[in-house]
Protein backbone atom coordinates (compact mmCIF):
# COMPACT_ATOMS: atom_id res chain seq x y z
CA UNK A 1 0.00 0.00 0.00
CA UNK A 2 1.21 3.45 -0.99
CA UNK A 3 1.08 6.00 1.68
CA UNK A 4 0.76 9.94 0.77
CA UNK A 5 2.10 12.51 3.16
CA UNK A 6 1.49 16.18 3.20
CA UNK A 7 4.34 18.72 4.02
CA UNK A 8 4.44 22.25 4.54
CA UNK A 9 2.75 24.78 2.02
CA UNK A 10 -0.03 22.26 1.28
CA UNK A 11 2.09 20.01 -0.61
CA UNK A 12 0.61 16.64 -1.54
CA UNK A 13 3.93 13.98 -1.61
CA UNK A 14 4.56 10.19 -2.14
CA UNK A 15 7.18 8.70 -0.18
CA UNK A 16 9.16 5.17 -0.75
CA UNK A 17 8.42 2.68 1.95
CA UNK A 18 11.71 3.39 4.20
CA UNK A 19 10.68 7.37 4.23
CA UNK A 20 6.99 5.99 5.13
CA UNK A 21 7.87 4.04 7.92
CA UNK A 22 10.75 7.11 9.25
CA UNK A 23 7.62 9.38 9.11
CA UNK A 24 5.30 7.26 10.67
CA UNK A 25 7.23 7.27 13.65
CA UNK A 26 8.05 10.43 14.14
CA UNK A 27 4.75 11.63 13.67
CA UNK A 28 3.25 8.68 16.23
CA UNK A 29 6.11 10.58 18.87
CA UNK A 30 4.71 14.21 17.60
CA UNK A 31 1.03 13.20 18.68
CA UNK A 32 1.89 11.38 21.65
CA UNK A 33 3.64 14.82 22.95
CA UNK A 34 0.98 16.76 21.64
CA UNK A 35 -1.33 14.71 23.71
CA UNK A 36 0.60 15.11 27.00
CA UNK A 37 0.98 19.05 25.98
CA UNK A 38 -2.92 19.03 25.89
CA UNK A 39 -3.37 17.32 28.69
CA UNK A 40 -1.55 19.43 31.07
CA UNK A 41 -2.84 22.66 28.97
CA UNK A 42 0.68 23.73 27.08
CA UNK A 43 0.59 25.51 24.60
CA UNK A 44 2.19 24.35 21.11
CA UNK A 45 2.99 25.98 17.86
CA UNK A 46 2.40 24.07 14.52
CA UNK A 47 5.21 22.59 13.56
CA UNK A 48 4.64 23.67 9.19
CA UNK A 49 4.63 27.45 10.53
CA UNK A 50 6.63 29.49 12.33
CA UNK A 51 4.53 32.33 13.23
CA UNK A 52 2.87 31.19 16.64
CA UNK A 53 -0.69 31.08 16.38
CA UNK A 54 -3.75 31.07 18.47
CA UNK A 55 -4.72 27.65 20.59
CA UNK A 56 -7.29 25.79 19.14
CA UNK A 57 -8.90 23.22 21.62
CA UNK A 58 -9.13 19.42 20.14
CA UNK A 59 -12.37 20.47 18.64
CA UNK A 60 -11.29 22.81 15.85
CA UNK A 61 -8.82 22.18 13.24
CA UNK A 62 -5.90 24.85 12.98
CA UNK A 63 -6.92 27.93 11.17
CA UNK A 64 -4.38 29.60 8.75
CA UNK A 65 -2.20 32.97 10.08
CA UNK A 66 -3.27 35.05 7.36
CA UNK A 67 -6.92 34.46 8.39
CA UNK A 68 -7.38 34.60 12.08
CA UNK A 69 -9.06 37.85 13.06
CA UNK A 70 -10.15 38.69 9.79
CA UNK A 71 -13.98 39.10 9.10
CA UNK A 72 -14.86 37.95 5.65
CA UNK A 73 -17.97 37.19 3.56
CA UNK A 74 -19.01 33.70 3.70
CA UNK A 75 -20.03 33.79 -0.02
CA UNK A 76 -17.71 32.95 -3.03
CA UNK A 77 -17.37 32.78 -6.46
CA UNK A 78 -15.27 30.31 -8.38
CA UNK A 79 -13.04 30.26 -11.32
CA UNK A 80 -11.35 27.78 -13.56
CA UNK A 81 -8.03 29.25 -15.14
CA UNK A 82 -7.20 27.96 -19.14
CA UNK A 83 -6.20 25.00 -19.29
CA UNK A 84 -7.34 23.29 -16.51
CA UNK A 85 -8.46 19.83 -18.00
CA UNK A 86 -11.60 17.83 -17.72
CA UNK A 87 -10.70 15.51 -14.68
CA UNK A 88 -9.20 18.15 -12.51
CA UNK A 89 -12.43 20.11 -13.05
CA UNK A 90 -14.51 17.28 -12.09
CA UNK A 91 -12.22 16.85 -8.54
CA UNK A 92 -12.58 20.79 -8.09
CA UNK A 93 -16.46 20.68 -8.02
CA UNK A 94 -16.87 17.71 -6.24
CA UNK A 95 -14.77 19.65 -3.53
CA UNK A 96 -16.78 22.48 -3.77
CA UNK A 97 -20.22 20.28 -3.00
CA UNK A 98 -18.14 19.06 -0.10
CA UNK A 99 -17.78 22.82 1.32
CA UNK A 100 -21.40 23.87 0.37
CA UNK A 101 -22.90 21.08 2.33
CA UNK A 102 -22.20 22.43 5.18
CA UNK A 103 -23.74 25.38 5.02
CA UNK A 104 -21.16 27.62 6.64
CA UNK A 105 -20.29 28.91 3.02
CA UNK A 106 -21.73 29.32 -0.36
CA UNK A 107 -19.54 28.87 -3.27
CA UNK A 108 -20.96 29.32 -6.71
CA UNK A 109 -19.60 29.23 -10.36
CA UNK A 110 -21.34 33.40 -10.71
CA UNK A 111 -22.81 36.10 -8.70
CA UNK A 112 -21.53 39.29 -6.84
CA UNK A 113 -19.81 37.76 -4.16
CA UNK A 114 -16.41 39.67 -3.57
CA UNK A 115 -14.43 36.78 -2.65
CA UNK A 116 -13.08 34.75 -6.02
CA UNK A 117 -11.40 31.01 -5.61
CA UNK A 118 -9.62 29.98 -8.60
CA UNK A 119 -8.78 26.51 -9.43
CA UNK A 120 -5.99 26.08 -11.85
CA UNK A 121 -3.29 23.74 -12.66
CA UNK A 122 0.16 24.01 -12.30
CA UNK A 123 3.37 21.71 -13.57
CA UNK A 124 6.28 20.48 -11.32
CA UNK A 125 8.63 17.72 -12.40
CA UNK A 126 10.22 16.48 -9.21
CA UNK A 127 13.90 15.18 -9.50
CA UNK A 128 14.46 11.50 -10.15
CA UNK A 129 16.36 11.83 -6.77
CA UNK A 130 13.62 12.68 -4.47
CA UNK A 131 11.40 10.81 -3.02
CA UNK A 132 8.40 13.53 -2.11
CA UNK A 133 6.36 14.48 -5.25
CA UNK A 134 4.25 17.69 -5.09
CA UNK A 135 0.47 16.96 -5.65
CA UNK A 136 -0.92 20.43 -5.04
CA UNK A 137 -0.89 23.81 -3.61
CA UNK A 138 -3.65 26.01 -1.97
CA UNK A 139 -4.20 29.36 0.44
CA UNK A 140 -5.48 32.12 0.87
CA UNK A 141 -4.85 35.30 -0.37
CA UNK A 142 -6.20 38.92 1.84
CA UNK A 143 -6.56 42.21 0.81
CA UNK A 144 -7.95 44.54 3.52
CA UNK A 145 -9.09 47.66 2.53
CA UNK A 146 -9.60 50.93 5.22
CA UNK A 147 -12.01 53.62 3.57
CA UNK A 148 -14.36 56.02 5.68
CA UNK A 149 -17.19 53.31 5.86
CA UNK A 150 -14.77 50.68 7.60
CA UNK A 151 -12.82 47.91 6.77
CA UNK A 152 -13.06 45.45 4.23
CA UNK A 153 -11.40 42.05 3.61
CA UNK A 154 -11.76 39.85 0.47
CA UNK A 155 -10.06 36.71 -0.10
CA UNK A 156 -9.04 35.54 -3.55
CA UNK A 157 -7.39 32.17 -3.02
CA UNK A 158 -6.17 29.60 -5.36
CA UNK A 159 -6.20 25.80 -5.06
CA UNK A 160 -3.80 24.24 -8.11
CA UNK A 161 -3.12 20.67 -8.81
CA UNK A 162 -0.08 19.67 -10.16
CA UNK A 163 -0.86 18.13 -13.37
CA UNK A 164 2.65 15.95 -13.83
CA UNK A 165 0.91 13.04 -11.50
CA UNK A 166 -2.02 11.50 -12.12
CA UNK A 167 -2.47 11.17 -7.95
CA UNK A 168 -3.23 14.90 -7.97
CA UNK A 169 -6.75 13.83 -10.02
CA UNK A 170 -8.19 13.40 -6.56
CA UNK A 171 -10.89 14.28 -4.30
CA UNK A 172 -9.11 14.09 -1.51
CA UNK A 173 -6.40 16.18 -2.31
CA UNK A 174 -8.74 18.80 -3.88
CA UNK A 175 -10.60 19.05 -0.74
CA UNK A 176 -7.85 19.32 1.28
CA UNK A 177 -6.30 22.22 -1.09
CA UNK A 178 -9.70 24.37 -1.24
CA UNK A 179 -9.84 23.76 2.57
CA UNK A 180 -6.43 25.68 2.79
CA UNK A 181 -7.82 28.27 -0.10
CA UNK A 182 -10.87 28.77 2.62
CA UNK A 183 -7.94 29.26 5.47
CA UNK A 184 -7.60 25.98 7.10
CA UNK A 185 -4.36 25.45 8.17
CA UNK A 186 -2.91 21.61 9.04
CA UNK A 187 -4.46 19.45 11.51
CA UNK A 188 -3.17 16.87 14.22
CA UNK A 189 -6.00 14.61 13.84
CA UNK A 190 -6.11 11.95 11.41
CA UNK A 191 -9.74 12.43 11.08
CA UNK A 192 -9.75 15.25 8.90
CA UNK A 193 -9.40 16.19 5.28
CA UNK A 194 -6.30 19.18 6.68
CA UNK A 195 -4.15 16.24 8.35
CA UNK A 196 -0.93 15.78 6.98
CA UNK A 197 -1.33 12.29 5.89
CA UNK A 198 -2.81 11.32 2.67
CA UNK A 199 -5.47 8.91 3.97
CA UNK A 200 -7.92 9.67 1.17
CA UNK A 201 -10.37 11.47 3.34
CA UNK A 202 -13.25 13.04 1.33
CA UNK A 203 -15.54 14.25 4.37
CA UNK A 204 -14.81 17.35 6.54
CA UNK A 205 -14.47 16.12 10.65
CA UNK A 206 -16.11 17.82 13.18
CA UNK A 207 -13.29 19.82 13.77
CA UNK A 208 -12.98 21.13 10.25
CA UNK A 209 -17.02 22.16 10.76
CA UNK A 210 -15.96 24.12 13.52
CA UNK A 211 -13.00 26.16 12.08
CA UNK A 212 -14.66 27.07 9.58
CA UNK A 213 -17.63 28.07 11.25
CA UNK A 214 -14.96 30.29 13.40
CA UNK A 215 -13.96 32.06 10.18
CA UNK A 216 -17.23 32.66 8.18
CA UNK A 217 -19.33 33.05 11.89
Amino acid sequence: MTLAILVGGGWWVKTNPQVVANAFNELTAQFSQIEQSTNSKVATKSKTKTTQKKEHSGSETPIEPIVQDVKLSSHYRYRFDKNVPAAARRVFLDAVAVYNRTKIVQITPDGNAKNQITFAMYHKQMSQNTSNIELGVGGPQITTTTSVTGTTSVNHPTAKLNGDYADAFSDSVAIHELGHALGLDHSDSPMSVMYPENQGRTTLSEADIASLREIYG
